[in-house]
Protein backbone atom coordinates (compact mmCIF):
# COMPACT_ATOMS: atom_id res chain seq x y z
CA UNK A 1 0.00 0.00 0.00
CA UNK A 2 1.31 3.04 -1.00
CA UNK A 3 1.53 6.04 1.49
CA UNK A 4 -1.58 8.85 1.62
CA UNK A 5 -0.93 9.77 4.73
CA UNK A 6 1.67 8.58 6.52
CA UNK A 7 1.09 11.09 9.44
CA UNK A 8 -2.50 11.44 9.89
CA UNK A 9 -2.16 9.59 13.11
CA UNK A 10 0.30 12.20 14.36
CA UNK A 11 -2.47 14.96 12.83
CA UNK A 12 -4.88 12.87 14.82
CA UNK A 13 -2.80 13.87 18.12
CA UNK A 14 -2.44 17.30 17.04
CA UNK A 15 -5.58 18.18 16.86
CA UNK A 16 -6.55 16.75 20.03
CA UNK A 17 12.45 -20.89 -4.51
CA UNK A 18 11.85 -22.72 -0.17
CA UNK A 19 14.37 -24.14 1.83
CA UNK A 20 13.94 -27.57 3.23
CA UNK A 21 12.12 -28.05 6.38
CA UNK A 22 13.77 -26.99 9.67
CA UNK A 23 14.93 -30.21 11.64
CA UNK A 24 12.98 -31.23 14.78
CA UNK A 25 15.26 -30.18 17.16
CA UNK A 26 14.71 -26.33 15.96
CA UNK A 27 11.24 -26.22 15.66
CA UNK A 28 10.45 -24.59 18.75
CA UNK A 29 12.86 -21.03 17.42
CA UNK A 30 9.29 -19.38 16.18
CA UNK A 31 7.87 -19.66 19.31
CA UNK A 32 10.70 -16.91 20.72
CA UNK A 33 9.87 -13.42 20.84
CA UNK A 34 12.02 -10.87 22.48
CA UNK A 35 11.74 -7.22 21.85
CA UNK A 36 14.27 -5.20 19.60
CA UNK A 37 16.23 -2.06 20.86
CA UNK A 38 13.85 0.20 18.84
CA UNK A 39 10.92 -2.07 20.23
CA UNK A 40 9.95 -4.06 17.30
CA UNK A 41 8.51 -7.83 17.58
CA UNK A 42 11.04 -10.56 16.87
CA UNK A 43 10.34 -14.07 16.51
CA UNK A 44 13.10 -16.49 16.62
CA UNK A 45 16.40 -16.12 17.53
CA UNK A 46 17.39 -12.62 18.15
CA UNK A 47 21.46 -13.31 17.44
CA UNK A 48 20.70 -14.83 13.97
CA UNK A 49 22.73 -13.89 11.32
CA UNK A 50 20.07 -12.31 9.32
CA UNK A 51 17.69 -10.02 10.60
CA UNK A 52 14.84 -9.55 8.90
CA UNK A 53 12.14 -6.66 9.44
CA UNK A 54 9.11 -6.05 7.91
CA UNK A 55 7.28 -2.29 8.64
CA UNK A 56 3.83 -3.14 7.69
CA UNK A 57 0.55 -1.33 8.23
CA UNK A 58 -2.80 -2.68 9.98
CA UNK A 59 -4.74 -1.13 7.93
CA UNK A 60 -2.95 -2.21 4.48
CA UNK A 61 -4.30 -5.23 2.31
CA UNK A 62 -1.12 -6.02 0.87
CA UNK A 63 0.20 -6.58 4.49
CA UNK A 64 -2.73 -8.90 5.33
CA UNK A 65 -2.32 -10.78 2.23
CA UNK A 66 1.67 -10.77 3.30
CA UNK A 67 0.57 -12.41 7.08
CA UNK A 68 -1.93 -15.09 4.97
CA UNK A 69 0.94 -16.34 2.60
CA UNK A 70 4.04 -16.08 4.65
CA UNK A 71 2.74 -17.57 8.30
CA UNK A 72 3.73 -21.32 8.04
CA UNK A 73 6.67 -20.97 5.57
CA UNK A 74 8.46 -18.27 7.14
CA UNK A 75 8.66 -19.89 10.46
CA UNK A 76 9.06 -23.49 9.61
CA UNK A 77 11.42 -22.67 6.39
CA UNK A 78 13.36 -19.73 7.82
CA UNK A 79 13.45 -18.70 11.55
CA UNK A 80 13.22 -22.18 12.54
CA UNK A 81 16.10 -23.08 11.24
CA UNK A 82 17.96 -20.49 13.53
CA UNK A 83 19.63 -18.19 10.88
CA UNK A 84 17.13 -15.86 10.43
CA UNK A 85 15.15 -13.85 12.44
CA UNK A 86 12.02 -12.05 11.81
CA UNK A 87 10.90 -8.14 13.51
CA UNK A 88 7.46 -6.60 13.00
CA UNK A 89 7.82 -2.87 12.58
CA UNK A 90 5.07 -0.06 12.69
CA UNK A 91 4.87 2.09 9.51
CA UNK A 92 1.51 3.87 11.04
CA UNK A 93 -0.29 5.78 8.14
CA UNK A 94 -3.01 7.01 9.78
CA UNK A 95 -5.12 7.15 13.31
CA UNK A 96 -7.18 3.92 12.73
CA UNK A 97 -3.97 1.99 11.85
CA UNK A 98 -2.38 3.50 15.18
CA UNK A 99 -5.38 2.22 17.51
CA UNK A 100 -4.68 -1.46 16.20
CA UNK A 101 -1.27 -1.21 16.57
CA UNK A 102 -1.54 -0.18 19.87
CA UNK A 103 -3.81 -3.00 20.35
CA UNK A 104 -1.47 -5.61 18.86
CA UNK A 105 0.91 -4.97 21.57
CA UNK A 106 -1.59 -5.93 24.56
CA UNK A 107 -0.65 -8.55 26.50
CA UNK A 108 3.29 -8.06 26.06
CA UNK A 109 5.66 -9.56 23.78
CA UNK A 110 4.24 -13.05 24.29
CA UNK A 111 0.84 -12.33 23.11
CA UNK A 112 1.76 -9.99 20.31
CA UNK A 113 1.84 -12.62 17.40
CA UNK A 114 -1.29 -13.67 17.95
CA UNK A 115 -2.99 -10.29 18.68
CA UNK A 116 -0.74 -8.98 15.17
CA UNK A 117 -2.12 -11.92 12.92
CA UNK A 118 -5.62 -12.37 14.39
CA UNK A 119 -5.94 -8.38 13.46
CA UNK A 120 -4.99 -8.91 10.16
CA UNK A 121 -7.41 -11.93 9.04
CA UNK A 122 -9.97 -10.04 10.23
CA UNK A 123 -9.06 -6.87 8.52
CA UNK A 124 -11.10 -6.61 6.14
CA UNK A 125 -14.44 -7.37 8.58
CA UNK A 126 -13.33 -4.48 10.89
CA UNK A 127 -12.50 -1.87 8.28
CA UNK A 128 -15.49 -2.14 6.42
CA UNK A 129 -17.55 -1.52 10.16
CA UNK A 130 -15.42 1.29 10.24
CA UNK A 131 -16.36 2.45 7.06
CA UNK A 132 -20.25 2.55 7.68
CA UNK A 133 -19.76 3.93 10.93
CA UNK A 134 -22.70 7.00 10.74
CA UNK A 135 -21.45 10.65 9.78
CA UNK A 136 -22.79 11.94 13.39
CA UNK A 137 -20.46 9.13 15.00
CA UNK A 138 -17.18 10.14 12.98
CA UNK A 139 -17.95 13.85 14.05
CA UNK A 140 -17.11 13.22 17.66
CA UNK A 141 -13.51 11.28 16.57
CA UNK A 142 -11.59 14.26 17.03
CA UNK A 143 -13.21 15.47 20.89
CA UNK A 144 -11.19 14.12 24.26
CA UNK A 145 -8.36 12.92 24.96
CA UNK A 146 -5.66 11.33 22.83
CA UNK A 147 -6.70 8.01 24.49
CA UNK A 148 -10.65 8.57 24.50
CA UNK A 149 -10.44 9.22 20.69
CA UNK A 150 -8.15 5.94 19.95
CA UNK A 151 -10.84 4.08 21.90
CA UNK A 152 -14.01 5.66 19.74
CA UNK A 153 -12.24 4.57 16.92
CA UNK A 154 -11.37 0.99 18.42
CA UNK A 155 -15.29 0.74 19.50
CA UNK A 156 -16.53 2.11 15.91
CA UNK A 157 -14.75 -0.68 14.11
CA UNK A 158 -14.93 -3.54 16.52
CA UNK A 159 -11.87 -3.72 17.69
CA UNK A 160 -12.05 -3.80 20.92
CA UNK A 161 -14.57 -6.95 20.17
CA UNK A 162 -11.99 -8.58 18.83
CA UNK A 163 -9.88 -7.93 21.49
CA UNK A 164 -12.25 -9.12 23.92
CA UNK A 165 -12.76 -12.36 21.93
CA UNK A 166 -9.28 -12.88 22.34
CA UNK A 167 -9.38 -12.80 26.55
CA UNK A 168 -8.73 -8.92 26.74
CA UNK A 169 -10.88 -7.09 29.41
CA UNK A 170 -12.51 -3.66 28.67
CA UNK A 171 -10.00 -2.53 31.36
CA UNK A 172 -7.30 -4.13 29.95
CA UNK A 173 -8.26 -2.57 26.39
CA UNK A 174 -8.55 0.86 27.93
CA UNK A 175 -5.02 0.70 29.13
CA UNK A 176 -3.52 -0.39 26.34
CA UNK A 177 -5.10 2.50 24.42
CA UNK A 178 -3.76 4.59 26.47
CA UNK A 179 -0.06 3.73 27.32
CA UNK A 180 1.92 6.69 26.41
CA UNK A 181 5.31 4.48 26.31
CA UNK A 182 3.98 2.22 23.76
CA UNK A 183 2.24 4.79 21.22
CA UNK A 184 5.73 6.48 21.34
CA UNK A 185 7.68 3.77 20.32
CA UNK A 186 4.97 3.24 17.33
CA UNK A 187 5.64 6.40 16.12
CA UNK A 188 8.98 6.79 16.47
CA UNK A 189 9.32 3.35 14.02
CA UNK A 190 7.22 5.26 11.75
CA UNK A 191 9.68 8.13 11.92
CA UNK A 192 12.60 6.04 11.56
CA UNK A 193 11.09 4.24 8.41
CA UNK A 194 10.03 7.39 6.44
CA UNK A 195 12.81 9.63 7.60
CA UNK A 196 15.83 7.11 7.61
CA UNK A 197 15.12 4.40 5.45
CA UNK A 198 12.94 6.43 3.20
CA UNK A 199 10.27 3.59 2.91
CA UNK A 200 7.61 4.93 0.63
CA UNK A 201 5.10 1.52 0.84
CA UNK A 202 3.56 -1.47 3.00
CA UNK A 203 4.62 -4.07 3.72
CA UNK A 204 8.47 -3.01 3.20
CA UNK A 205 11.03 -5.38 4.61
CA UNK A 206 14.88 -4.77 5.47
CA UNK A 207 17.84 -7.33 5.87
CA UNK A 208 20.44 -6.20 8.57
CA UNK A 209 18.55 -2.63 8.45
CA UNK A 210 18.89 -2.46 4.56
CA UNK A 211 15.95 -1.91 2.57
CA UNK A 212 14.67 -4.56 -0.03
CA UNK A 213 14.32 -3.03 -3.71
CA UNK A 214 10.96 -3.63 -4.87
CA UNK A 215 9.93 -6.45 -2.60
CA UNK A 216 6.50 -5.91 -0.94
CA UNK A 217 4.95 -9.42 -1.20
CA UNK A 218 6.31 -13.25 0.05
CA UNK A 219 6.59 -14.36 -3.17
CA UNK A 220 9.57 -12.18 -4.05
CA UNK A 221 10.41 -11.79 -0.56
CA UNK A 222 11.21 -16.00 0.06
CA UNK A 223 13.68 -15.94 -3.36
CA UNK A 224 15.54 -13.29 -1.62
CA UNK A 225 15.31 -14.91 2.13
CA UNK A 226 16.19 -18.51 0.02
CA UNK A 227 19.67 -16.73 -2.13
CA UNK A 228 20.63 -15.97 2.17
CA UNK A 229 23.99 -17.48 2.75
CA UNK A 230 23.44 -19.53 6.26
Amino acid sequence: MKLRGTYLASALLTAAVMTAPAPAQQTEAANRVTLSAMGGHVMGNPLAKQKLTEYMSYTCSHCAAFEKESYSALATNFVNNGYVSFEVRNLILNPIDLSAAMLARCGGRTKFFGNHRALLLKQSTWLAKFQSTSPEVMKTMNDGTVPQRLKKIAKAAGLDTLMKARGFTAPQIHACLSDQAEQDKILAMTKYATDTLKLSGTPSFTIADQPLANVHSWTALQLKLAALPQ
